[in-house]
């Protein structure tokens, strides 16, 4: 059966840390006025270490959405190949807090994909370790190394890289999971 990397945060879900920049500047942003990949190049620098406080306090994933389709594509891509959702375990943001955001995503993993067993989760940061024959990720870099199909999952930061630039690199651009199903499963 064939191995497939899918990650997880912009791919099979969104809007957790643009959630909470909301709640905290109690503001309405949406991902169009995000300036590039981090919500907190939003928050004024006089109140960065109070926006990083009270992130600290916050489960990102009490505010994500799965992304439109994922569940019920997941589901049909179980029967045809090895899943695994690899994603990233740490951040700068998380400081010393990080085993929180590994709790965290298990959980919510838990509770979205419960066909997906917890021994086919991956936290890891750098994914060009990962040997597979499928990727699927929101950041180009994370798609370097071991892969036959490489799909860039289209989201904010990510938009401005030309369908040129991906070719070149063998990477297709997908925009949805139901996209990434007429591509990958046969009827």
């Amino acid at each position: 059966m064939k191995k497939m990397m899918i990650d997880m945060d912009d791919v099979l879900c969104a809007g957790g840390h643009l959630g909470i920049l909301n709640q905290f500047l109690n503001t309405n942003y949406t991902l169009e006025d995000l300036p590039g990949y981090f919500v907190e190049d939003l928050v004024p620098e006089e109140r960065l270490t109070e926006y990083y406080e009270f992130f600290q306090t916050q489960n990102v994933y009490d505010y994500v959405t799965v992304m439109e389709d994922a569940v019920e594509v997941l589901e049909k891509l179980s029967k045809q190949y090895q899943l695994f959702i690899c994603t990233a375990y740490y951040t700068n943001i998380y400081e010393q807090n990080y085993s929180r955001l590994l709790l965290d995503k298990y959980d919510w993993l838990q509770r979205q994909f419960p066909f997906i067993s917890p021994y086919q989760y991956v936290f890891i940061n750098d994914k060009s370790l990962l040997e597979c024959d499928v990727k699927i990720d929101d950041r180009l870099d994370n798609l370097h190394g071991y892969g036959e199909i490489k799909f860039l999952f289209t989201s904010h930061h990510n938009q401005n890289i030309s369908d040129q630039e991906l070719t070149s690199q063998g990477i297709v651009r997908v925009s949805s999971w139901k996209e990434i199903e007429q591509l990958l499963l046969e009827e």
